[in-house]
């Protein structure tokens, strides 16, 4: 769901009040370092966790995905927090058994856009085999790969998807 542009401006004011810095628009947000973004993220009570996803969303190609951190180490325990409580608010129901980022982080549909795909390959690689066999089997027909082989699971998703 898309924050109303009429909603924008309350937004980015609040947001500015957390950060101590002016956000004038949408692309003065989509400017924030992924650090920043997090750190703002990371301050926002829940309920305001959705508009925030929203205006990224809006902001144009790949400024939603600086809330995974730009796959650096330091800004790892900010995504992971960030992602865990967004999961945790969105769901209607706690996750029973064992939750598969896979399913929310790397979209099948999403995957025909082989920029996007190349970005999340360090993403893809950190995965455990259980839930790359589970996500390439129910989404390409792929697999099963043996454990430790995330980097022959990803060429091969890589290669069935180029071969389309």
């Amino acid at each position: 769901m898309r924050l109303p542009d009429e909603l924008a401006p309350q937004a980015l004011t609040y947001f500015s009040q957390i950060l101590g810095r002016e956000l004038e628009d949408v692309s003065d947000l989509a400017a924030l370092s992924s650090r920043d973004l997090l750190r703002l993220a990371d301050l926002l009570p829940e309920p305001i966790l959705p508009a925030l996803v929203s205006l990224l969303k809006g902001a144009g190609a790949g400024v939603f995905d600086k809330l995974l951190g730009d796959h650096e180490e330091e800004n790892r325990e900010l995504s992971d927090r960030f992602f865990t409580r967004y999961r945790e608010l969105v769901l209607e129901t706690p996750l029973d058994g064992d939750f598969n980022p896979l399913e929310a982080w790397l979209p099948p549909e999403a995957c025909q856009d082989l920029a996007f795909l190349s970005s999340r390959q360090t993403f893809f690689l950190r995965q455990e085999m259980d839930h790359i066999n589970e996500w390439m089997a129910r989404n390409f027909g792929l697999g099963p790969f043996p454990p430790a082989t995330q980097l022959e699971a990803w060429n091969e998703l890589w290669s069935f998807l180029t071969r389309r």
